[in-house]
């Protein structure tokens, strides 16, 4: 049931200043465990733990109420950030860490055990630690209170040994039942002096106000705006962090678009963050959607299941994909504990959130596994159907050799191979058949599910995924949760594939520009020192997809499109300031740039009003010396205005350099122009003359390069007023490099 809370909200303002966080036996134990020589790699995670530990709260002081994000790339090593963390809480007397654990059994699981192995929690003689695993309800079973209670009692007696002091780890999962059993755990215990640091894995999912849309409708409609109605797992989170004096909440996410979207005002909006980097040997979206072509493969429309297209024939693409998969076993199964060789093999079969769906598609795995295997070990080599499936292995074989050339022979792969595809374990994994992998029990699997594979799920081992699903709502963040196929695999991306739909083979590849524009303005404003809740929340995004989900967000959003189109400004006289900094920029452009100008081309019967100035330049220069210094302070055209920049700002980093056109209007020479009843300009743009029959001035709309960014530099002076050499400017942008991005503003 929703819950409703009359809140006063109040901005967060870190406490983490004056105090220098130490690493201690706990971190250094981790990090050797983990790294061993690979000393470039320790040093990163180390010093990335050491960042945000810093941003966390001093244990030393009496409270604090901080929220941090830290973004890393999908399944770039989030789990080892934050257990790094955790050990660096344990060795600066953190008492308390909890880690909300995901939203199923497999996901807590998954993280208990990881955790558990990696800090080497109950091994050894003098233990540093008490790990408890979702709390029971004290009123029935009072053993992890008393637990909890006992161990925070020996850090608060003065003369306790260190070794006495042991810091509880806590796994909870992000249920309503489970949350509410840690609340009534907590609340019958003191919790004074306590620092305590509360990691929320994958931080977008389930933890944010579901209910937010609901209660901005409601205010517009009422005007009242203390009134929030909370959905569960957000209210108890709420709950969490209000019955702790001295906590930091870390919110650890691929997809920061929620937490980044909310109302600044909200209890779990961050006010810091850090990114991580990953290691050398991983490969992203970049590698998978943009780098190399080999690996994304196209499923036909026909050949995806569906309501409108129900088959019994197993598709083509699935039979490529297994026949690339069970060569690459054979390949890995051959190279034994060889370094760069993964110790599973793994393909991973999503076709939809549908059990009914896992069924069928489970089915035709099984059928193809056992015929081939069958087929392959045991018949003789002159049966007809073993040598028309070699020769269709063999094809197979030519496209893994030519992006792997380090496998063996096809002979050699061939002899093996019949048996590999036996010994391959085929597991269905949704509510129905279980969540869960016994990775050490095999080397090869192949794994068929949904939901149960998406966000958080790591699938060992990964080479070969068979993705036949739909957009769905097409939300950015949830689309880029599914790519499960990234990670580490530097050393066998030759073997890897990703079969998708046309539309999801695009989405993909357009998203690493939306991702990649996220992480450079972060870094940026991280950089820069503010707080984080003056970053402008404004970032790249296709039309094509919406970036997140709706009820969670207060605002509404702002999409705005370039491409194929003059952008111009409407207002550039609103400041004395603003006026004289833009003059004096275009006088040192052009002053820069004067033996690059020449008169354009055009019909010997123009008007001298109609002569321009051209001049060709790289566009990053047109950018760096023009337009990022050039400043208009209207609402109406600052937004986009900063949107434009954003456009040409990215493109300038991400792609080779390339040339742009720059005009002096009139040379430079002042046109009068009228203002309208908004005090905007009427008309920037002079028109076509004549406007029938020969053509002597196209118009100004039609002064430009139609591949190439080109700026018109306009000197107007307002008729009736007393604004003149007003400096103002207009952007085409090609349709090449058309981009949309989305934004809101803060409150």
């Amino acid at each position: 049931m929703s819950k409703i809370e009359n809140i006063n909200i109040m901005p967060n303002i870190p406490n983490n200043s004056n105090w220098t966080p130490q690493y201690g036996e706990e971190t250094e134990k981790l990090l050797n465990k983990v790294f061993n020589n690979d000393v470039e790699s320790k040093e990163k995670v180390r010093k990335e733990a050491y960042e945000i530990m810093k941003l966390c709260g001093n244990p030393d002081l009496p409270t604090n109420d901080d929220t941090g994000l830290v973004f890393g790339y999908v399944q770039s090593g989030k789990t080892l950030s934050f257990t790094a963390l955790t050990a660096l809480a344990r060795d600066n007397n953190y008492q308390i860490v909890i880690i909300l654990a995901g939203i199923s059994t497999n996901l807590v699981d998954q993280s208990y055990n990881r955790i558990q192995n990696d800090l080497g929690i109950n091994q050894g003689f003098r233990r540093k630690w008490v790990m408890l695993n979702n709390p029971k309800d004290p009123s029935r079973n009072p053993q992890d209170k008393n637990t909890i209670d006992r161990e925070l009692q020996n850090w608060r007696k003065p003369n306790t040994p260190d070794d006495f002091k042991k810091t509880l780890l806590i796994t909870v999962m992000k249920n309503t039942s489970h949350l509410r059993n840690l609340l009534a755990v907590l609340r019958r215990i003191d919790l004074t002096h306590v620092p305590t640091l509360i990691i929320d894995d994958e931080g977008d999912q389930a933890s944010m106000n579901t209910k937010a849309s609901t209660n901005a409708k409601r205010a517009k409609e009422t005007g009242v705006h203390t009134e929030q109605e909370m959905s569960t797992i957000y209210s108890r989170i709420r709950d969490l962090k209000n019955i702790l004096p001295h906590h930091t909440f870390i919110q650890y996410t691929a997809t920061p678009q929620a937490p980044l979207f909310i109302n600044i005002l909200d209890n779990l909006s961050p006010n810091f963050i850090q990114l991580l980097t990953p290691g050398e040997k991983y490969t992203g979206g970049r590698e998978f959607c943009l780098e190399n072509h080999f690996i994304l493969r196209e499923i036909p429309y026909s050949e995806i299941y569906g309501e409108d297209n129900i088959f019994d024939e197993v598709p083509e693409s699935l039979k490529e994909a297994m026949r690339i998969f069970f060569l690459s076993v054979a390949s890995g199964y051959l190279m034994g504990d060889k370094k760069g060789n993964p110790k599973n093999r793994s393909m991973m079969v999503h076709p939809s959130r549908l059990v009914e769906d896992h069924n069928i598609y489970y089915d035709w795995v099984m059928h193809i596994k056992t015929h081939w295997g069958e087929v392959l070990s045991e018949r003789s080599d002159t049966d007809e159907t073993k040598q028309q499936y070699i020769s269709e292995f063999k094809e197979a074989y030519k496209d893994l050799k030519a992006n792997a050339p380090e496998i063996q022979s096809f002979d050699e792969l061939l002899k093996t191979l019949g048996h590999n595809i036996n010994n391959t374990a085929v597991e269905q994994l949704n509510s129905k058949a279980g969540s869960s992998v016994d990775w050490g029990s095999n080397y090869s699997f192949i794994l068929v599910g949904g939901q149960a594979m998406d966000r958080g799920f790591t699938v060992e081992g990964l080479t070969i995924t068979y993705m036949p699903r739909n957009k769905g709502v097409g939300n950015a963040d949830t689309l880029q949760q599914r790519a499960r196929f990234f990670g580490y695999k530097r050393d066998y991306l030759g073997h890897c594939r990703v079969y998708l739909d046309a539309e999801n083979i695009h989405m993909f590849s357009e998203y690493v520009n939306h991702e990649e524009d996220i992480r450079k303005k972060l870094l940026e404003h991280k950089l820069s020192g503010q707080h984080l809740d003056e970053l402008e929340r404004r970032f790249v995004l296709d039309e094509m997809f919406k970036l997140t989900r709706k009820n969670v967000l207060s605002e509404d959003l702002t999409r705005t499109t370039f491409g194929n189109k003059w952008v111009r400004i409407r207002a550039p006289h609103d400041s004395e300031i603003i006026i004289k900094n833009n003059r004096e920029v275009v006088d040192n452009f052009t002053e820069k740039h004067r033996n690059l100008f020449s008169e354009d081309f055009g019909h010997n019967a123009r008007t001298e009003e109609q002569k321009n100035l051209m001049a060709k330049l790289p566009l990053k220069e047109l950018f760096t010396e023009l337009l990022q210094l050039l400043k208009f302070t209207r609402q109406t055209d600052s937004t986009t205005y900063t949107n434009l920049k954003s456009v040409i700002d990215l493109y300038t980093d991400e792609f080779p350099p390339e040339d742009s056109f720059v005009y002096l209007m009139a040379k430079g020479n002042s046109r009068i122009r009228k203002l309208t009843k908004k005090d905007e300009i009427q008309q920037l743009f002079q028109g076509k003359n004549p406007r029938t029959g020969e053509v002597i001035y196209p118009g100004d709309e039609k002064i430009k390069s139609d591949d190439f960014v080109t700026v018109q530099i306009h000197n107007l002076d307002f008729r009736d007023t007393d604004h003149k050499n007003i400096i103002t400017i207009a952007v085409w942008i090609p349709a090449r490099l058309s981009q949309s991005l989305i934004s809101k503003e803060n409150a």
